[in-house]
Formats: structure tokens, sequence, C-alpha cells
């Protein structure tokens, strides 16, 4: 009994094998390998250009927040400086409308009291007259107008 195999058989049989690893390697292996490793780097590239893509859109995004913020600010001066204006012209306006209302007035108040005064002049007038029809009338005779 042998314990330890033929040499020349283990040769012949390693022969095969070894032709067969390398059929397999240049066949199968190296191109699967080299596909693995073009899509690990195409991966890789991919999170790269996804994170410059995410930096670029995080930069676009605060300009245009910036941007925006100026414009909603711009506005609001815009807002309050046409505002303030408004509220000067209906000042003068109401101003202008207040002195004519108070000239009105003043006219209406004048042309009362000259009525007044006029009535109370015609009154004054008339009184006398007045006062002796009323007698008259109660009396049921006519009276002299130069009763002293």
């Amino acid at each position: 009994m042998q314990i330890l195999p033929n040499p020349t058989m283990v040769a012949l049989q390693v022969v095969p094998f070894l032709v067969t690893l390398l059929g397999l390697y240049f066949i199968i292996f190296k191109p699967m390998l080299g596909y693995l490793t073009g899509r690990e780097d195409a991966i890789t590239g991919a999170q790269h250009r996804a994170s410059d893509l995410r930096k670029q859109l995080g930069e676009k995004v605060s300009d245009y927040e910036r941007r925006a913020a100026a414009a909603r600010q711009e506005i609001a001066e815009r807002r309050g400086a046409r505002r303030a204006t408004a509220l000067r012209e209906a000042e003068a306006v109401l101003a202008s409308a207040r002195t004519e209302v108070e000239a009105h007035t003043a006219s209406a108040v004048s042309q009362l009291n000259g009525g007044a005064a006029a009535a109370r002049d015609e009154l004054r007038a008339n009184a006398g007259r007045l006062a002796s029809q009323i007698a008259g009338r109660v009396l049921g005779r006519p009276l002299n107008a130069a009763v002293g």
C-alpha cells in the first residue's frame, strides 16, 4: 500500500485543472471583475456628481431665498412709501375740505346773523305798528298813533 500519490498522475490531473482555471479567469472572471469595477466606479462617480449637484442646489436655493427676501423688503419699502404718500394726499384733501367747509359754515353763519339782525330790526320797526293793530282789534276800535 502506497501512501504517497504518483507524481505523474498528480501532474496529469493538475494540468487540466490549471487550464480550466486560466480559461475561467480570462473568459468569466476577468470580464466580470472589469464589469464590477466599472459599475463601482460609475456608482461612486454618480454619488460624487449627486453630492456636487446637491451643493449647487443648496447654493442656488440660498441665493434665490436671499433675492426673494431682498425683493420682499423692497416691496415693503415701496408699499410703505406709497402708503405714506397716499396718507399725505388724504390729509391734504381733508385739510382742504375742512377749510372749505369752515368757509361755507362761516359764510352761512354770517348770512344767518345778518338775516337775524335784519329780522330783529324789522320786528323792532314793526313792533309799534303791530302793537297798535293788536290793541285796536282787542278794543274793537282804532287807536291813535299820536297817543303819548
